[in-house]
């Protein structure tokens, strides 16, 4: 397919007071030539990882966002898609609506030298028509949520360009990037931005664009070449930070945009977690990176010291919560008391870690689970320190006292602990509850051997029955993802369990063979504020899978956003009933599909029943939002497909029983 060059459309508009009375707006779109994940462009910039809106709030003010894309954060956390069809790595309104809009709120008014945005999809939703508004908040009639019904002119916004990349003739699709400029270096200083977003097409349904990322960047942006150490004062005036990348200069952008803000979110909350009689935590502390350095950090009083090669590689893993370990340290000041006084108890290395550990992993990022599994817990020691000290803590907290790490922190601090404070505090000694805590390590790892020796295996019964694995445990024989031959990376195996370990590059994933009537059984654990789902009679003729098959909801339903639960028939059928385990354990599903009855069983507990094509299934489906696509529900046999959504789930001993097949 021969697509069009890029193209430039300028536009003269009234900015703000700081501006000329009238501004030379430039918008630069382009279709790229070479679409892929890296979204490279000839004149319009690749999206940035790091720019003025990457801590942003961004809110939809006015229409609904498809619950088949993900959520607003995936328009400015730098990550993109991989594939040119891929709904949960991207954000779009809902079908069969004329668009939306969108606010962006920057925190405080900057100097905005561009605003980027970048759309991907084959089709219609594709090209990107909008209207791009901006207001620094201070003019009397401001209004920060204008409806559709409201001239953004007229509640203290600026009208800075139009956006229309649409191509009058030939194919529409393809990736987009559209760049807005002044070409003096400056579109104004504002920190609110409006986006009144339009489909593509009129008479297409699903002519929503798919938008990939925004950026916001500023017009101060960091300068090449040697920085000076930059001071961060809190909100509230009660401290302050030192940050100096100098030697790292190519960590200027994440520690401004991506670590001080957690700096400044998590310090005072360990503050106030390590609080005790008579202390008063550091003021001032300070983050320094040295290249080369050793290691990964280390905190001397209120200096912290990282090491910027290790932190290079890190960026997308494990480095803020790393300084959020170090945080922690900060806040300790265990030295303190032996400076004092000579005759103060020595601080027990293993506690000086496991606490920075305990808050790390399991009050900063539980959402990473890395110091819940212990190898080898016949060899485990409550005192080895870092994280598996942190899971005895853990352990103790949540079996005995709450309050335990905050009484061991003030103990400590005073130059006053003693072993004989667990006692006092759990009414067993130390090396009890260690003894306690190991053996129920012991246990769960037999017990998960046991469940991994039946995973994905079929009993006699099961094999008499009818009964046949989907998921062989070790690859992905008999899947592929839809409307390809392979299977994104997104999805990976592991241990024997099929795992969405990246939405962002996973889109749906198919079974090879087509069911009608079935029985299918399986179980999965979903991640905290996880969303994703099992659809049935998928087919290819839809633009997703769920343009064609129903949808049983797969969500966490104590922290996911979706108001679809889990077990229900998206949109269609739902149940007052909650029988799903919490997030991060194994949850069991039954689905039933057959024309006679279709049912909905959650962990031994049926939800509902309902026959497909019933005169209460059509009335059902024609107030839904399904009902005016015209091939959803309409496919007797389909793939059966399980969807890359939102968060992380996995799958395992997943079986299916054709009805009637003997």
């Amino acid at each position: 397919m021969k697509l069009s060059p890029a193209f430039v459309v300028q536009s003269c508009v009234v900015l703000a007071a700081a501006m000329p009375v009238s501004a030379d707006v430039k918008v630069a779109a382009e279709l790229s030539e070479k679409a892929g994940p890296e979204f490279k462009f000839a004149n319009v910039p690749s999206p940035s990882k790091y720019d003025a809106a990457t801590r942003a709030r961004f809110t939809i003010v006015d229409g609904r966002r498809d619950g088949n894309g993900s959520d607003l954060g995936v328009l400015h956390d730098g990550k993109l898609p991989k594939d040119q069809d891929q709904p949960g790595a991207n954000v779009f309104f809902a079908g069969g609506t004329d668009g939306g809009r969108l606010t962006i709120d920057l925190g405080k008014a900057i100097d905005i030298k561009q605003v980027n945005t970048y759309s991907w999809h084959p089709g219609a939703r594709g090209p990107q028509v909008y209207k791009l508004y901006a207001s620094d908040g201070t003019t009397k009639d401001f209004l920060a949520a204008p409806k559709r019904d409201a001239k953004p002119e007229q509640c203290g916004w600026k009208h800075v360009a139009d956006v229309d990349t649409r191509i009058k003739q030939g194919q529409t699709g393809g990736q987009y990037g559209v760049s807005i400029e002044e070409s003096a270096g400056s579109l104004g200083t504002y920190q609110y931005l409006l986006l009144d977003i339009s489909r593509t097409e009129s008479d297409d349904s699903f002519s929503n664009t798919f938008y990939s990322e925004i950026d916001v960047i500023a017009a101060a942006g960091p300068k090449d070449g040697p920085t000076t150490p930059v001071v961060v004062q809190s909100a509230d005036g009660t401290f302050e930070i030192t940050l100096d990348t100098g030697e790292a200069p190519e960590l200027r952008d994440w520690a401004d945009v991506v670590l001080t803000p957690v700096m400044l979110e998590w310090y005072p909350k360990i503050r106030e977690m390590l609080a005790s009689d008579g202390f008063t935590a550091p003021a001032k502390f300070s983050v320094t990176f040295r290249n080369p350095g050793r290691g990964v950090a280390a905190t001397s009083g209120t200096r912290i010291i990282c090491a910027a090669p290790w932190y290079v590689k890190n960026l997308e893993g494990e480095a803020v919560g790393s300084i959020v370990h170090e945080l922690v340290h900060v806040v300790q000041q265990y030295g303190a008391a032996r400076r004092a006084n000579p005759d103060a108890t020595q601080t027990p290395g293993w506690l000086t870690e496991g606490i920075a550990d305990y808050i790390r992993w399991y009050l900063y990022e539980p959402q990473s689970h890395w110091a819940d599994r212990i190898r080898n817990p016949e060899n485990a020691a409550f005192d080895k320190s870092y994280r598996v000290s942190a899971n005895f803590l853990n352990w103790v907290t949540e079996k005995h006292d709450k309050a335990i790490v905050k009484k061991l922190n003030a103990a400590i601090r005073e130059g006053k602990y003693d072993a004989d404070i667990w006692k006092q505090c759990t009414g067993k000694t130390v090396e009890e509850l260690g003894k306690q805590w190991k053996d129920g390590l012991i246990a769960d790892a037999a017990a998960e051997a046991l469940a991994e020796a039946s995973k994905n295996t079929l009993t006699d019964a099961e094999k008499q029955a009818g009964w046949k694995l989907l998921f062989n445990g070790k690859d992905f024989t008999g899947w592929h993802s839809f409307k390809r031959q392979d299977v994104m990376p997104g999805w990976q195996i592991k241990d024997g369990v099929i795992i969405c370990a990246d939405p962002h590059n996973a889109g749906d994933l198919c079974t090879n063979e087509m069911y009608g009537a079935f029985e299918l059984s399986l179980e999965y654990n979903i991640e905290p504020g996880g969303n994703s789902g099992i659809m049935f009679h998928v087919t290819d003729a839809g633009g997703a899978t769920w343009a064609t098959g129903p949808e049983c909801q797969l969500l966490d339903n104590k922290e996911g956003k979706d108001p679809q639960r889990s077990g229900w028939l998206y949109g269609l059928y739902k149940t007052d009933v909650d029988a799903t385990k919490p997030a991060g354990e194994w949850n069991r599903l039954r689905l039933l599909i057959s024309p006679q009855k279709c049912e909905h069983e959650m962990n031994g507990v049926k939800y509902f029943e309902y026959v497909m094509r019933s005169d209460d299934f059509k009335q059902r489906l024609a107030k839904s939002k399904f009902g005016t696509m015209k091939d959803f529900a309409k496919f007797d046999t389909g793939y059966i497909s399980f969807q890359g959504d939102h968060g992380s789930i996995s799958f395992r001993n997943v079986k299916i029983r054709e009805v009637g097949v003997k």
